[in-house]
């Protein structure tokens, strides 16, 4: 089984956190800086990447297929743009269901107002948690989106009952996250990433 991004997690953390090292005051980057570190940190991890296409209905998109995954962006878009492009389409990766190795994949980023009329309600309800997620990416703080997006394994656990209770834990606020956009950005605060933080590692370490 493949994902649309070689090594998904892998690749969403550390854009994550190279975000996240580079808005610290004390090495603060520009924009351009920003976009130029995310595209090369893609391209490190496999996926080639294409910022000179002459795009209309689309700011970028996503394909993946035996011969490896090639993410496109449209040469019209500016630093921040760019940057959104990658985190979003990085965000439709995680979200995205495991596929055999010899299927071919896309996901397509749309100009506002450029999207087809008519939209599965499934593709339509992974927008809404892709941008979310891309959110988390970009702010440098994965942790602020629930785990099992990012994280499959949770661990060893306590016990059986602390596993149980910990991945119900788990499950429950994806469910959430899936379905309101409230519980999104109480899930952001760092207060409650924090409290998360710390009843996984509570219920997820070896006794």
């Amino acid at each position: 089984m493949a994902r649309l991004v070689p090594q998904a997690e892998t690749t969403a953390a550390n854009l994550a956190r190279v975000l996240r090292l580079h808005t610290l005051p004390s090495t603060p980057w520009e924009p351009h800086q920003r976009a130029v570190a995310a595209r090369r940190l893609l391209e490190e991890l496999g996926v080639r990447c294409d910022e000179s296409a002459a795009l209309h209905d689309l700011k970028g998109f996503l394909l993946s297929s035996p011969r490896g995954t090639e993410l496109v962006v449209s040469r019209d878009l500016d630093d921040e743009q760019r940057l959104e492009v990658y985190a979003h389409l990085v965000a439709h990766a995680l979200l995205g269901p495991d596929g055999p190795e010899l299927a071919l994949a896309a996901r397509f980023e749309y100009v506002p107002g450029r999207a087809p009329g008519e939209r599965p309600a499934n593709e339509l309800r992974e927008e809404v948690l892709a941008d979310a997620v891309a959110r988390a990416i970009l702010a440098g703080r994965l942790e602020a989106a629930p785990r099992l997006i990012y994280c499959r394994d949770l661990g060893p656990g306590r016990g059986r009952f602390s596993r149980a209770v910990l991945r119900g834990l788990h499950l429950g606020s994806l469910a959430l996250y899936r379905r309101s956009r409230s519980y999104q950005r109480l899930r952001s605060l760092p207060v409650v990433t924090a409290l998360t933080e710390r009843v996984h590692s509570f219920l997820g370490n070896a006794a």
